[in-house]
């Protein structure tokens, strides 16, 4: 399955849709999380600028089955694909969250990203200096992080834990 995904995106006949259809077809056939991984990775290589679309198809495609080690999984191999994966953390995880909707896997997923964006390679918040959050949106520079909670540059939440602020986008949108 993996060869035709990447013969339909060299050809340039692999759309979005047939992205969906692939995923859909994967998930009936019982594959592993680790060949899920690496649809979902070339898929979001191949169209970066629909990662996020391509992620959440990935999570619609699983259905009321899906789980959490499902959604990290999606997730970290939407993000490592990604040329800025680190700012690739907070769209993707949003697409992801609209597709679970009321799903009580969608109130993992503020974790899941700030699992993810600590695992980057180009995490800004590594090192001395780091940006962090303590006091609910209030964001200083060397500050603690409370709870492992990250922000990106610019002081804008990627997600939190159940003991941290929550991310500024709640699932509805807000």
């Amino acid at each position: 399955m993996a060869a035709t995904v990447e013969a339909g995106r060299r050809s340039g006949a692999l759309d979005m849709k047939a992205v969906s259809a692939v995923l859909d077809s994967a998930v009936k056939a019982g594959v592993s999380d680790a060949v899920m991984a690496q649809m979902v990775s070339m898929a979001a290589g191949a169209f970066p600028v629909n990662a996020p679309q391509v992620a959440s198809a990935a999570v619609r495609s699983y259905g009321t089955k899906v789980t959490e080690a499902n959604v990290r999984n999606i997730v970290s191999a939407a993000v490592s694909v990604q040329p800025k994966p680190y700012a690739s953390v907070s769209p993707i995880c949003a697409a992801v969250t609209r597709a679970l909707g009321h799903s009580p896997v969608a109130m993992t997923v503020p974790s899941i990203a700030v699992e993810v964006a600590a695992k980057t390679p180009d995490n800004p918040l590594q090192g001395e200096g780091v940006t962090t959050q303590t006091h609910g949106l209030i964001v200083n520079p060397g500050e603690d992080a409370s709870a492992g909670a990250l922000v990106m540059p610019g002081g804008i939440p990627v997600g939190g834990t159940p003991t941290s602020p929550a991310p500024v986008s709640n699932p509805s949108g807000n």
